[in-house]
């Protein structure tokens, strides 16, 4: 596969987990980010990332779990919604 053909499926398979479609349940963390005003990363909603996705790194290849990414971030969501992820 090229770099660019290897380069795009990661890219993918990053981007898969976002906000939820339409007409699906909104989980917790979904939740306290649209009462935040936030995107689906904690971000600005205005928030634009090169590659598309904070979750992926462009340099390692490596993908970060939206749900750690953003409790991380934001360790009062993390509390919110029950998870030690943030801690």
């Amino acid at each position: 596969m090229t770099r660019w053909a290897t380069l795009a499926v990661l890219l993918a398979a990053a981007c898969r987990e976002s906000a939820p479609q339409p007409g699906q349940a909104q989980s917790c963390l979904d939740r306290q980010l649209a009462a935040k005003g936030l995107n689906p990363f904690g971000d600005p909603t205005d928030m634009m990332y090169a590659g598309g996705s904070p979750l992926f790194n462009e340099k390692t290849g490596e993908s970060t779990p939206r749900e750690q990414y953003v409790y991380s971030r934001h360790p009062d969501i993390a509390r919110a919604c029950g998870s030690d992820a943030g801690r």
